[in-house]
């Protein structure tokens, strides 16, 4: 199947605001930060109603402290929820955690943290997540859900020079992708490097892999739109990345990234000759523009080829091809407004 149309336009308006700091004394601070938005969907985005526009109301609230212990070292915590207008009241929950860790932070030597936070991929998938909502495949719909709790991470990012590490503990239900598992282990590791200054703005170059693994005991349940169920027993997830980003916000910005994932179902549960997984490639492009004033103009082009496949058969499959388009106009240091559409170029099943 092939389509060609304008798969999603939406217009928003937001406060957001940097952490301000209320209390610093005694080498120990505490900032508050956070926003508010309302957004503006039309009809063909999931959030409104078919054939209709929709109005979102959303906020979102940080804490973060600090204290110096000495000259080489101080700790700090960070904790961020995501609350939404209540008016669901199907939702699991209005008011969810976004990322809640604390660590320690060696100046030059780097920081450790634990808790919940994202790992090093989205260190590398950053490069092309310059949209609001419409843009970015591997990001928005996939492997955003990397903010996992139980994890502990040492990050290095000096000089020029970046390098990540981290360790995931057993934890039950974490978000995976787009479902929940129970892990029983992970880690990452991500390495890179930002040349200051190259013709307009700087170069960064970034690697990342992530791996998990889930519990011997745990099934994943899934249920077609004829009420059958099917169990898919969930043996481990790999996912890796690597971008390349150009310039800044003010200026020219180029960015691109590539991403493949892999899921992998225990053999086990059905037959030790047989290989089940899903496996997905992407490769995503941005370019933008920043003007002096506030204004920045971005568009996007991203593929997604997902596959599932076994040893010996050849499961659903697509290729998707979309075109994200934004453009944010900063009023003010505390309030934007933008407006974004979603083209979807191509999809072949």
């Amino acid at each position: 199947m092939k389509k060609s149309l304008l798969a999603l336009a939406v217009a928003f308006a937001a406060t957001n605001a940097s952490a301000v700091t209320v209390y610093d004394k005694d080498n120990t601070s505490f900032a508050v930060g956070g926003r508010v938005q309302s957004v503006a969907y039309n009809g063909a985005y999931n959030k409104a109603g078919d054939h209709d526009a929709g109005l979102v109301n959303s906020a979102r609230l940080n804490l973060s402290g600090n204290t110096k212990i000495n000259d080489y070292v101080s700790v700090f915590a960070f904790s961020e929820w995501d609350a939404s207008d209540g008016n669901n009241e199907n939702s699991d929950s209005n008011f969810s955690t976004r990322d809640q860790y604390v660590g320690a932070d060696f100046g030059v030597f780097g920081k450790v943290q634990a808790g919940k936070s994202l790992n090093s991929i989205y260190d590398v998938q950053a490069a092309t997540d310059v949209f609001e909502y419409v843009g970015s495949a591997q990001v928005q719909g996939d492997t955003n859900g990397n903010r996992r709790p139980g994890t502990v991470r040492y990050i290095y990012d000096n000089n020029g020079l970046y390098a990540a590490a981290s360790f995931q503990v057993a934890q039950d239900e974490v978000k995976v992708l787009d479902q929940k598992v129970d892990v029983e282990s992970g880690f990452g590791l991500g390495l890179g490097y930002t040349f200051d200054n190259v013709v307009f703005g700087p170069l960064s170059v970034k690697a990342a892999y992530d791996y998990v693994r889930a519990q011997d005991d745990y099934f994943s349940f899934s249920v077609d739109s004829e009420g059958h169920t099917s169990i898919l027993p969930i043996q481990n997830f790999k996912n890796t990345a690597f971008s390349v980003a150009w310039g800044s916000d003010t200026g020219f910005y180029f960015a691109g990234l590539f991403n493949t994932y892999k899921l992998n179902y225990n053999n086990a549960f059905y037959d030790n000759d047989l290989n089940y997984r899903k496996k997905v490639k992407g490769v995503e492009l941005v370019a933008g523009y920043g003007f002096d004033n506030g204004l920045s103009l971005t568009i996007g082009y991203d593929v997604k080829d997902s596959k599932f496949k076994s040893t010996n058969f050849t499961g659903a499959s697509y290729i998707q091809r979309r075109v994200p388009v934004i453009a944010n106009y900063q009023i003010a240091p505390t309030f934007k407004v933008w407006v974004e559409a979603e083209f979807d170029a191509k999809i072949e099943e």
